[in-house]
């Protein structure tokens, strides 16, 4: 039996009990960061406070990395986009929030500006 509603609405389709949507899975939630780098700020640091930050910066961005349940990656940039790009994979925007305030929290990112970023979700569709 039909859908009395199809037969009145153009186009409609009928009930399959398939959405109208493709069926996907969700996979990990992905945040993309771009920043530029202030180097008249950085230069302006004696060394030993550059070696402590970027010291700092590593073990965090490090340990981030080596993430079981999702992991971040550091990528220097070309063009005018920014200088640095981090990208973050995690199970739920929560812990992407967490990966956001964590970089924060960091004294390096007195040196980095925002310049874009970008959030999705990775989907496999079952078809």
């Amino acid at each position: 039996m039909s859908n009395p509603r199809s037969a009145r609405t153009p186009g409609a389709r009928p009930q399959t009990g398939i959405p109208a949507v493709p069926l996907t899975l969700e996979g990990y939630s992905v945040l993309h960061q771009m920043f530029r780098f202030r180097w008249a700020a950085w230069r302006a640091l004696d060394a030993t406070e550059k070696i402590d930050i970027v010291r700092e910066a590593g073990s965090e961005i490090g340990a981030m990395e080596q993430k079981a349940a999702g992991s971040s990656a550091l990528y220097s940039l070309l063009g005018h986009k920014g200088d640095l790009m981090l990208i973050h994979f995690r199970q739920s925007f929560d812990e992407l929030n967490q990966v956001e305030l964590q970089l924060a929290r960091l004294r390096i990112s007195d040196y980095l500006e925002s310049s874009t970023s970008y959030l999705s979700i990775i989907e496999l569709g079952l078809y």
